[in-house]
């Protein structure tokens, strides 16, 4: 179903999530399934990013040994793929939040620019993953863990109003709840995004990247030996 799932997916998890916390628990209030799907798909984008970029080098080892690639081109590629489908995913949210009843407003405008520096986080983290999954194949089933646990460690179910103020600094430090926060504050309140926070972001951004690449390029001829 392809591209398909990239739409069902957060729609089911919706379903499931406002039924768990909504209807059972009675909790949310009336627009939480706006609350929960703004959340969904960037996390939806995230974990598909991480998860696919542990083997986007180690599985490519037929095309490796046989002509020279540079190995961020499938860094790239994986990158690519998911954030069309999320593109796709994020026009079913506006149509969403439309039909909903969810007026946007001027602050809607900078949805690009967050979209970018979210591009600009998963980039390096990709990189970074992709070297690891070279040598530690393993690790794309521990990112299965990670993945579960990125689901609460980000104020997807929940808002950071209903989190002690003790805990709130903590969940801060992942740069996912301050992307989710600010994707919420444009769309569903009305509000500017979190920029110090952002900023401060973008430049853990740029550093990484260079890390990542650094390592890229730096083992660049080595994996063909270890895959």
């Amino acid at each position: 179903m392809g591209f398909f799932w990239w739409i069902l997916d957060p729609l089911l998890y919706m379903c499931i999530f406002y039924f768990l916390v909504h209807v059972i628990l009675d909790r949310g209030g009336p627009d939480y399934p706006v609350f929960l799907f703004i959340a969904l798909i960037p996390l939806k984008w995230t974990t598909s990013c991480l998860v696919d970029a542990t083997n986007s080098i180690q599985s490519k080892g037929n095309i490796i040994k046989q002509i020279y690639v540079p190995k961020v081109v499938f860094v790239l590629v994986k990158l690519s793929i998911n954030t069309i489908k999320f593109l796709i995913s994020l026009t079913v949210l506006l149509i969403f939040l439309v039909v909903y009843g969810d007026s946007l407003s001027i602050f809607s405008l900078l949805l690009p620019f967050i979209l970018l520096l979210h591009l600009c986080w998963l980039f390096p983290m990709m990189l970074i993953l992709a070297h690891i999954g070279v040598y530690f194949k393993d690790i794309k089933n521990l990112m299965q863990y990670v993945t579960r646990v990125l689901l609460y460690v980000s104020p997807v179910l929940y808002s950071l109003s209903t989190v002690p103020e003790e805990i709130v600094k903590y969940l801060y430090i992942n740069p996912l709840t301050l992307l989710i926060v600010s994707y919420r504050n444009i769309l569903m309140y009305q509000d500017s995004p979190l920029t110090l926070e952002l900023g401060i972001l973008l430049i853990a951004s740029i550093i990484f990247t260079l890390v990542g690449l650094h390592l890229i390029y730096k083992y660049d001829k080595k994996y063909v030996k270890v895959i």
